[in-house]
């Protein structure tokens, strides 16, 4: 599995919202792209991921 570009290792059962905990992210200030599909931030599902899935996770940033 590959996570913003780096390897990320895969385990059976693994979810995306498992994986934002994992790495302490919240998910209601992120954007993530799990192959071609977009999910914007407070609308990410709790999908399960694969091995071979490619993920790209944006942060929101406010300000001007």
């Amino acid at each position: 599995m590959r996570v913003n570009g780096k390897n990320y290792p895969y385990r059976d059962g693994l979810t995306l919202h498992e994986l934002l905990a994992e790495l302490s992210i919240d998910r209601r200030t992120v954007a993530v792209m799990h192959g071609e599909d977009v999910y914007s931030a407070g609308g990410i599902p709790d999908a399960p991921l694969g091995e071979p899935d490619v993920l790209e996770i944006v942060t929101m940033m406010q300000g001007g």
